[in-house]
């Protein structure tokens, strides 16, 4: 069993030799080193374990990409309150973590890009009017962007992206907006509708056109037809009349079988003689 000497002088070693420190992957670290001057060494550590005496320490830096999302009320142009979801992603740069650490400090977000974000977001929505946001949404988060990583650049963290989550549109500004859009789409489907209205009635006069022009054509073609009958008639009795001469009807009755013929005598003057015209009729032969 060990004596209280023992164990006290088990305990005095354990404390002289510490527990050491670990770095994840994606994390760097600087060691602070209590006995020395200067205390904090330039060196940077990467992943893995590392053991420290009891008095030194590891401090640890997250190098990996970060995001913060903050809700901000920005007033637009036309003095408008909009509350408004925004994000940030940064990181620190992995080789300036000395620096980083003696000139700002791990607090680096809390102290120097959230309140330069905040205020950037702010000056930007003011620029804009509130209908505007929706489409000009992408310019403000560039314009966001640009000045925070002009500002940074000599700071050793870098802005990696701005991104517009949420905009609480007025509910006023939205009705009417709204309402203009439906009117505006009524408007457009009136207008479609005379469009097709109007096509439909060109239609309906082409088509009535068409039936008119065949009817005419019909009507033209029928009367030319009975002009052409005509005159074929006409010509045809022209012929027939220069070849009905007298002596061909004449021919033409002795022509015919068991025909019955009756001559009237003709004067001298082409007249049929009449005898004893107004006269008793000569007296019966006995």
């Amino acid at each position: 069993m060990l004596t209280f000497q023992r164990l006290l002088v088990l305990c005095s070693a354990l404390l002289v030799i510490g527990c050491g420190a670990s770095i994840r992957p994606g994390s760097a670290g600087l060691k602070y080193r209590a006995l020395r001057s200067p205390a904090l060494s330039t060196t940077i550590y990467h992943e893995g374990y590392y053991p420290l005496w009891a008095w030194n320490r590891m401090i640890i830096y997250d190098t990996t990409t970060q995001s913060q999302t903050t809700q901000i009320d920005v007033l637009t142009k036309d003095n408008l309150h909009v509350p408004t979801t925004v994000t940030v992603t940064y990181h620190p740069e992995r080789t300036k973590l000395y620096e980083l650490h003696t000139q700002i400090g791990p607090n680096y977000y809390e102290e120097l890009i959230g309140p330069a974000f905040i205020t950037l977001v702010r000056r930007e929505f003011s620029q804009h009017l509130h209908n505007d946001l929706s489409s000009e949404g992408p310019v403000i988060e560039s314009e966001v962007m640009r000045r925070l990583q002009e500002l940074f650049k000599d700071r050793y963290l870098r802005i990696d992206q701005v991104a517009i989550n949420h905009v609480d549109y007025d509910d006023t500004v939205t009705r009417a907006i709204s309402g203009k859009i439906a009117t505006k789409q009524q408007a457009e489907q009136k207008k479609i509708e005379v469009e097709v209205a109007l096509r439909n009635a060109e239609i309906a006069r082409t088509n009535a056109q068409g039936v008119s022009d065949a009817i005419r054509i019909q009507a033209e073609g029928e009367a030319a037809a009975i002009v052409l009958r005509g005159k074929a008639q006409a010509d045809a009795q022209e012929a027939i009349n220069k070849t009905l001469t007298p002596r061909y009807l004449q021919f033409k009755a002795f022509d015919q079988r068991n025909a019955s013929y009756f001559f009237v005598p003709m004067g001298k003057d082409g007249l049929p003689l009449i005898v004893n015209a107004g006269g008793n009729a000569p007296p019966a032969a006995r």
